[in-house]
């Protein structure tokens, strides 16, 4: 069974999703995400991600300290086969993740003009 390929954290907003790629065959993969945090020091499933058809893990909530080293591996299951895991390099929220901008409504009442700025998340 040929492993992901491609396999990419990317967060905005403090959604943070992996991402991998996988060639066409001929039976359904399904695949299982675990996540390493550095205070852990081993690697644990994530219960959404585990035996997914999706090619995308939201694992957000699995990420609660900023500053925190966590690595992230896929594998594929097909049948009764299963391929190596792929690991992502380090990902460190605050480093890694972005932040977009605020919402702006501007709205005119008399002679004043009020803005009202709304956080991206």
């Amino acid at each position: 069974v040929p492993p992901p390929t491609e396999i990419v954290v990317k967060s905005e907003n403090l959604k943070t999703l992996l991402h991998w790629q996988y060639p066409p065959v001929s039976e359904t993969p399904h695949f299982t995400v675990e996540i390493k945090p550095y205070n852990l020091g081993s690697y644990k499933p994530i219960a959404t991600c585990v035996n997914t058809s999706a090619h995308f893990c939201d694992v957000s909530g699995e990420i609660c300290d900023l500053y925190l080293s966590h690595w992230l591996r896929v594998k594929a299951v097909i049948g009764s086969q299963q391929s190596e895991y792929i690991e992502t390099n380090e990902f460190i929220l605050q480093r890694h993740g972005k932040i977009g901008p605020p919402k702006l409504n501007l709205s005119r009442h008399g002679n004043k003009i009020m803005v009202d700025i709304y956080e991206p998340m």
